[in-house]
């Protein structure tokens, strides 16, 4: 393009020397004419194509952008830990109860804990918090142990809270997990609602908690 490019430049050149470009001689006109049509057509095409460039540029540019931003949005659940967002519906799915309580054939106290949980037993709320805190360890090993695909922060949350409700043997056998560990994360949300049954009946409360748990896993970081 550089050597047709200098051409048509002596040819404007020469067309300048002969006098006015709308001056010129038939000829010499029509040749210079030519000239301005090909210069500019030849800078025009290396503008188009050092914008096109720019524009290829640009769509690379955002496509590591969204990359790096995949990855850093989703990590492997031994990375993570429950957020302040799962947490909270631990804490409105259990209520806190400062004293020990009976459920069924076991004592629970704080916001369900059962491990050394027994009758008369009293606590502080600050206590209540240190229990939940470490009774939540269990769950996230439990998710830790059985989630295989890359998770983020707030799907790693919802799932401990679903394991820390359901206990670790029941998550395990959930259908949240199976879709999960398949790959269906869309599934694996919706599959957060089949687990609201308590004695075999819809129990509002528990589908209550699902709908929160669904919601935080379906919320993008």
């Amino acid at each position: 393009m550089g050597a047709r490019l200098i051409f048509w430049l002596i040819l404007l050149l020469l067309g300048a020397l002969v006098g006015h470009r709308y001056g010129m001689p038939g000829m010499v006109t029509n040749i210079t004419d030519q000239g301005f049509e090909k210069v500019e057509g030849l800078l025009g095409n290396a503008g188009e194509t050092d914008a096109a460039s720019d524009d290829e540029a640009d769509d690379a540019d955002e496509t590591v952008s969204n990359d790096e931003q995949s990855t850093q949005t989703y990590a492997a659940a031994d990375d993570l830990r429950i957020n302040d967002a799962g947490l909270q519906i631990i804490k409105d799915g259990e209520g806190l109860r400062l004293e020990a309580y009976s459920a069924g054939s076991q004592w629970l106290i704080g916001y369900g804990h059962t491990r050394t949980a027994h009758a008369g037993m009293t606590i502080t709320e600050a206590q209540a918090e240190q229990l939940l805190r470490e009774d939540v360890q269990d769950a996230e090993n439990s998710v830790r142990q059985r989630v295989s695909v890359p998770v983020n922060e707030n799907q790693f949350s919802a799932l401990v809270s679903l394991s820390y409700n359901l206990g670790s043997g029941n998550f395990s056998r959930s259908s949240v997990l199976d879709a999960l560990n398949a790959g269906d994360y869309a599934g694996a949300a919706d599959n957060f609602l089949n687990h609201n049954l308590a004695g075999g009946q819809v129990n509002e409360h528990l589908t209550h908690r699902r709908e929160k748990e669904r919601a935080l896993f379906n919320t993008p970081v």
